[in-house]
């Protein structure tokens, strides 16, 4: 139930356009409204509320911990409100607002970014905010809106759709293999370097029906899988990578497989997840048609 000191359906708007606008100033400019009359909008929110939702300095706003919960919750109904109205025809066919998408930078340079500006003419009005990493990102205390992963999924608290099936291989370029020799059994790889991402270097090996733990033997280690290609094809080691990530590479004679079969838990299929509690939105479900549409029949092992 709403507090005595009633908000508007504008309000949250506002406070929503202050959020992804970062700043008052901004956030009028977006809304075609003027500084004040955001700002009182605001005030007015937060009184109803009881409570600071964003803190306010000279340079930059800072949403409280209240208002980053307000602002997860209150955002997603806005998205089912406008989805809603849309089903029914009360309004336009516009996709608008912001979508936090986080994904691994090999996905995001190889497949989306070739394809984003047929996205971003398609949908003008919806604004994409990246986290490109390799690294572990919870979707829920980050406040993601999808993540792109890859792999086995390790966390069954997301709602998961498989964009496409993928495994991982063992990789060289021909003059890492010239100066090296080319290994023949997983034994053989005990004399060799490898490149890796950091949490990379304990490996699971088969070796004759038997799993073997192997610890990588590296030079040096890169934090980005995008880098660790490019070290990987300038003779630095021994990686580990997607195949669809290098298809082009291997077809094209940059890298070579070695030791086909041999890793263990090498199937990697490429997710879109979102979280569990999330509302379908049209801007998450496009999105998705985007990213389903960027891994066809050909990129498939």
């Amino acid at each position: 139930m709403l507090n005595q000191a009633m908000y508007s359906l504008c309000d949250l708007e506002t406070f929503i356009a202050i959020v992804e606008n970062q700043g008052v100033v901004a956030a009028a400019k977006a809304q075609g409204l003027s500084p004040a009359t955001v700002s009182h909008r605001l005030s007015k929110l937060e009184k109803a509320l009881s409570t600071v939702l964003l803190f306010r300095d000279s340079r930059r706003i800072r949403l409280s911990p209240a208002g980053e919960l307000f602002y997860q919750r209150a955002g997603a109904i806005l998205e089912a409100l406008y989805d809603a109205e849309h089903q029914i025809g009360a309004r336009g066919s516009a996709v608008t607002g912001l979508l936090r998408v986080t994904m691994p930078p090999w996905v995001f340079s190889k497949f989306v970014m070739p394809e984003l500006g047929h996205f971003e003419q398609q949908y003008p009005d919806l604004k994409l905010d990246f986290m490109i990493t390799d690294q572990f990102v919870n979707i829920v205390d980050d406040a993601q809106d999808v993540a792109i992963r890859v792999g086995q999924l390790a966390d069954s608290n997301l709602l998961s759709r498989k964009l496409v099936s993928n495994s991982r291989i063992m990789c060289a370029s021909p003059s890492y293999v010239e100066k090296y020799g080319l290994p023949r059994t997983v034994s053989d790889l005990k004399a060799h370097y490898w490149v890796c991402l950091p949490w990379q270097r304990q490996l699971k090996l088969n070796e004759g029906g038997q799993i073997v733990n192997y610890n990588a033997r590296t030079r040096f280690t890169v934090s980005n899988s995008d880098n660790m290609t490019q070290a990987a094809i300038a003779g630095h080691g021994i990686a580990i990578k997607s195949y669809i990530a290098i298809k082009d590479d291997l077809a094209e004679g940059r890298l070579i497989e070695i030791l086909p079969n041999s890793l263990v838990d090498a199937d990697a299929p490429v997710w879109f997840l979102k979280p569990q509690n999330s509302l379908v939105t049209r801007k998450t479900e496009v999105f998705y048609e985007f990213m389903k549409s960027l891994f066809t029949e050909g990129t498939k092992t």
